[in-house]
C-alpha cells in the first residue's frame, strides 16, 4: 500500500519517524479514523474539526489546510486504486527537547495510514460483554482520540469471545463506550439512548451523525440495565452503525431491529 506522509504519497515500507518524536516517547499524539466512499470521505467536515479541537487541547500546530488533506486523500484513492479505503490520519506531535516538554509542537509527523475496504456498503452486526474492569479517564478536559490505547488493548485482552465489542463501564458500574465504538439502545420505552459524554466516552462522529438525524436522550445505564434494552447497536467511522445480536445471555434483533433499519436506511440515503 501507499501512505502520505508529511505531504507525500509514500510506499509503506519508507514512511519512518525519529526515535525523538514525542508522540513515540510520551504519547503526545492524535488520530483520526475515518473512511471513503467512492473517493469521498463521509463526514470529513465533523472529523476535521475533533481534530483541531484535540490538536489545540495538546498545543500541536497542523501544517496543512483542510483542502489539502482533503486532496492528499483524493491522491491515496488514485494511487493505491481503492475508491473505498480506511484512513488514520495520524497527527504525532514531533521533536522536541527529551523531558517533559512545556510548549507548543510546531513540526508535528502527519501521516495517512490505509488499506483497502470492500465496495458493497452492508451491516456488520456484534456480539458484546462487558470488560471486567473499569474505562480510564479521559486524558483532557475531554476525551481525546490520542496514542494512549493501553487501556483499550487491555480491555481487547481480557474478552472471553476475541471476536466480540467489549463494553467499558466507569468505576461506579455506569456503562461509558466501546473499545473502539459508541453505544445506543432503544429502551422498553422505544425511546433512543446513548451514554453522555459527562461520563467520558469519546465524542464520535458517527455518534453524533445520529443525534443530528434522530432523537436521542443522553442518559447513564448499569449492565444489567442495558440487558432489557430493544435494540443495541455499536457505532464507529468504519463500521458506521453496527447491530448487535448478543450481549451475554440476551439475543438482540441486530440488523433486523425496527430502529436500526431507521438509522442504515437514513445512512445510505446520505451517501447519495
Amino acid at each position: 500500500m501507499w501512505y502520505w506522509h508529511n505531504g507525500d504519497i509514500v510506499e509503506q515500507e519508507k514512511v519512518l519517524i525519529p526515535v525523538e518524536d514525542h508522540g513515540f516517547l510520551y504519547g503526545m499524539g492524535l488520530f483520526e479514523t475515518l473512511r471513503t466512499y467512492n473517493f469521498v470521505p463521509f463526514l470529513f467536515d465533523a472529523h476535521w474539526e475533533r481534530l483541531n479541537k484535540s490538536m489545540e487541547a495538546l498545543w500541536i500546530d497542523f501544517p496543512y489546510t483542510k483542502a489539502e488533506i482533503e486532496t492528499a486523500i483524493q491522491r491515496l484513492c488514485r494511487q493505491n486504486d481503492a475508491p473505498n479505503l480506511y484512513i488514520r490520519l495520524n497527527v504525532s506531535a514531533g521533536v522536541a527537547p527529551l523531558g517533559l516538554y512545556a510548549g507548543r509542537y510546531e513540526t508535528p509527523n502527519v501521516t495517512m495510514i490505509v488499506k483497502a475496504l470492500p465496495t458493497e456498503v452492508v451491516p456488520q452486526e456484534k456480539q458484546v460483554e462487558p470488560i471486567p474492569f473499569p474505562r480510564s479517564r479521559p486524558e483532557a478536559a475531554f476525551r481525546l482520540k490520542s496514542h494512549h490505547y493501553m487501556n483499550n488493548i487491555l480491555g481487547k485482552r481480557a474478552l472471553q469471545n476475541p471476536d466480540a465489542e467489549g463494553l467499558f463501564a466507569d468505576e461506579n458500574g455506569y456503562v461509558v463506550e466501546g473499545l473502539v465504538s459508541n453505544i445506543f439502545w432503544v429502551g422498553p420505552d422505544d425511546v433512543l439512548y446513548t451514554t453522555p459524554l459527562s461520563s467520558g466516552p469519546l465524542a464520535g462522529v458517527t455518534r453524533k451523525w445520529v443525534m443530528e438525524h434522530f432523537s436521542v436522550v443522553e442518559q447513564s445505564v448499569t449492565f444489567e440495565e442495558l440487558s432489557v434494552a430493544k435494540e443495541i447497536w455499536m457505532t464507529n467511522s468504519i463500521q458506521q452503525i453496527a447491530p448487535v445480536t448478543q450481549y451475554g445471555d440476551h439475543s438482540f434483533p441486530g440488523k433486523d431491529g425496527v430502529r436500526f433499519k431507521e438509522a442504515w436506511t437514513e445512512l445510505i440515503r446520505s451517501l447519495g
